[in-house]
């Protein structure tokens, strides 16, 4: 009995003790979690590399977690981010099978982050101020906002592009409306001006993962990303602060085109567009959607037609052709759209 009673304070004395461990490692656990994600797209940035690392590094917010994706490079910047990583375990390498564009590299950043909140960083760019990352996390705290948006310098044009309805708190609906301007247009079109609870960009994945998986998208994507966050935060706060630096590079994907892609990117953006828009309610954004499509290939339709590609043509035919036959408006001039139509089966 007395051996009994000693073996049954044992297993008391172990329970209490993996009660004790299960709590200690939680706390840590919770202590360690990054504050604040940066994850930085990466596809031959080897002349930007580190200096951008090293600024992220100086940050006074020390829990931080930087997503490095090296989109398959072809130049040194795998062994700069391997150097860093080596002497700051905050660095992780996230090495994609091959080159599947901006989209995917930052939908690889958001499901390999575990930060509290996340940060889009393009590797050419930098954060201003090295305070910047902890009062961005004071504010989103202290808001308790899903979005806090910033101001951003334009360096190539020295403007300062600000983010839209400073100091303002919006809830739902107005914070979805408020990405929409005149003639129903998407005025809010960046992702990188924006500190985002990580939930939300998760959110957002999910209605964009077909699309992810699918060719390669490197343009025309930042705004989809923005109508989704939008759509499923709870709350946003815009401050009147210089947060985001673009910094102008001629080999960017931006500054350095790929006509084919910018096509086929173009028809992605559309789709997607008519996948979100489905209700009575948003019919108007799809329709806005189609006159920037068909004003964006007016206006390069030399490009278009030497192209002579016959996928690209043929789904821009089906489309124009689909808005056509369920949609009336009379602010479209709809034999102008047959004529650019029929000059593309021309050239098919």
């Amino acid at each position: 009995m007395l051996k009994l009673k000693k073996n049954f304070n044992k297993l008391n004395y172990f329970f209490y003790l993996l009660l004790l461990y299960l709590f200690i490692g939680k706390f840590y656990v919770n202590k360690t979690k990054p504050k604040i994600t940066i994850f930085l797209p990466i596809y031959n940035k080897e002349k930007y590399l580190s200096y951008t690392l090293t600024k992220l590094q100086n940050q006074t917010l020390k829990e931080i977690e930087i997503i490095a994706v090296n989109d398959f490079s072809s130049d040194n910047s795998l062994q700069i981010l391997t150097n860093f990583s080596k002497n700051d375990r905050r660095i992780k390498i996230v090495n994609n099978d091959k080159n599947h564009g901006l989209l995917y590299s930052r939908a690889m950043g958001i499901l390999y982050s575990s930060g509290e909140y996340l940060l889009n960083l393009d590797a050419d760019d930098e954060i201003n101020g090295e305070d910047t990352l902890e009062y961005l996390y004071n504010t989103i705290l202290s808001s308790k906002a899903d979005i806090i948006s910033f101001n951003a310098l334009d360096k190539k044009r020295n403007n300062i592009i600000k983010c839209i309805r400073k100091n303002q708190y919006l809830k739902q609906p107005e914070l979805y409306l408020s990405i929409f301007g005149k003639n129903d247009v998407i005025i809010e079109y960046v992702i990188w001006n924006k500190l985002i609870k990580r939930e939300i960009f998760l959110k957002a994945y999910e209605d964009f993962k077909e699309k992810i998986y699918n060719g390669n998208w490197n343009y025309f994507e930042d705004d989809i990303w923005n109508i989704l966050v939008n759509r499923y935060a709870k709350s946003r706060i815009c401050i009147n602060r210089l947060v985001y630096i673009y910094n102008y590079n001629k080999k960017s994907l931006m500054n350095s085109r790929n006509s084919i892609i910018e096509f086929q990117n173009l028809i992605y953006r559309h789709e997607m567009y008519a996948k979100i828009f489905q209700s009575k309610n948003e019919q108007k954004y799809l329709i806005a959607e189609y006159k920037f499509l068909f004003k964006r290939l007016l206006s390069q339709k030399k490009a278009l037609l030497l192209l002579n590609n016959k996928n690209i043509n043929e789904q821009i035919i089906h489309i124009f052709k689909n808005f056509m036959n369920n949609y009336n408006s009379s602010k479209i001039n709809y034999n102008y759209i047959n004529n650019f139509l029929n000059s593309i089966n021309s050239h098919t």
